[in-house]
């Protein structure tokens, strides 16, 4: 039977949380309509070992694909390549899929031939347990809408324009996508923007599908290494700007607004680390003026987006503000209810 979505994997010594993330995939409803590609990244540990037993007890889902470390970025480009599913859908080794919504996930997109489908996420705490969930506010779900009306409600949609939100028709990402940077983080980042931005339609599902693991001191989203790691997000950036010069998108497409709005927020999130979080203030603020002066020259709209909260980020700089007390305001229902955002419910 033809497959309806493949999974992808990358997989980087991560034994101790590959069996979690793969049994979650076993539903014996929907097992000959999914593919579930590991991709076994150079590791040392028993992760591949723990891929190939579910290749081995369930050999019609589950593939393992073993390479030289390329990073997170290159096993994603491997796994694609070889996907064979109507739709794609990344999913991390230290994370897992809600298995009682597979079925209808799966079902769902039988019906559907969108470019991207959207689904809800939740993010858990791995030391408080705490389980926030991050969704779409569409007028409807399960109807195809365009950049035109995505861009006017921006934060209807946002929350789930993520790596974690996003399933790519395959056909369409094999077209339209790029190459992902190897050996860097957050090149996820890239994942989302290109060739989502291309997108002629985007469905959102309520589904909540990705339950995607937070709060470990050795994740690379942890505070510590944001700054160890942010000559990787430089990287990123530097790499969307050089892609947005290359877009075959017509001048005034909203597909560039929405490129240009993710591209600000991983600039924001770069701010954030070296005008708050290092401790070279001065050396903070000169990493951070570099990046919005190429912004300025060359992404002109993603600067205009940008401006108000860099500025923001810098008073916030000099005045000794720390990170900390910057999440403390960004928590609080005041600064929500002015930015326009949802409540986690």
């Amino acid at each position: 039977m033809d497959k309806i979505v493949s999974f992808i994997v990358p997989s980087y010594n991560c034994d101790k949380f590959l069996d979690k993330c793969l049994m979650s995939f076993i539903d014996s409803d929907i097992l000959d309509k999914i593919e579930v590609i590991a991709v076994n990244d150079g590791s040392s540990d028993n992760t591949e070992s723990i891929a190939l037993d579910y290749a081995a007890r369930y050999p019609h889902t589950f593939r393992v694909i073993s390479q030289e470390n390329k990073g997170h970025g290159g096993a994603l480009n491997t796994g694609i390549a070889a996907a064979c599913g109507k739709y794609i859908k990344a999913v991390d080794a230290d994370d897992w899929v809600e298995t009682q919504n597979l079925k209808e996930y799966v079902s769902l997109l039988e019906q559907c031939d969108s470019d991207v489908v959207l689904t809800h996420h939740h993010t858990v705490d791995a030391s408080t347990g705490e389980i926030k969930n991050w969704r779409s506010y569409p007028p409807k779900f399960f109807k195809a809408y365009d950049f035109i009306y995505i861009m006017k409600n921006w934060k209807s949609f946002d929350r789930s324009l993520t790596f974690h939100g996003i399933t790519y028709n395959t056909a369409f990402y094999k077209k339209y996508g790029m190459q992902l940077s190897e050996h860097v983080f957050y090149e996820d980042h890239e994942y989302a923007t290109l060739p989502c931005c291309y997108a002629k339609s985007v469905t959102p599902f309520d589904i909540f599908l990705y339950d995607y693991r937070v709060g470990d001191v050795e994740q690379s989203v942890s505070e510590a290494n944001q700054l160890k790691r942010s000559g990787h997000t430089k990287t990123v950036i530097n790499r969307l700007i050089d892609e947005y010069q290359n877009l075959q998108l017509k001048k005034g497409c909203r597909g560039r607004d929405y490129f240009c709005m993710k591209t600000q927020g991983l600039m924001l999130s770069y701010f954030r680390t070296m005008l708050l979080v290092d401790n070279d203030r001065k050396e903070g603020r000169a990493a951070a003026e570099e990046i919005m002066l190429r912004a300025k020259n060359e992404m002109p709209k993603t600067f205009a987006f940008a401006k108000k909260q860099y500025k923001a980020f810098l008073l916030m700089n000099r005045l000794h503000i720390s990170k900390k007390t910057f999440d403390k305001i960004l928590a609080s229902k005041i600064y929500n209810k002015l930015r326009g955002n949802h409540d986690f419910n």
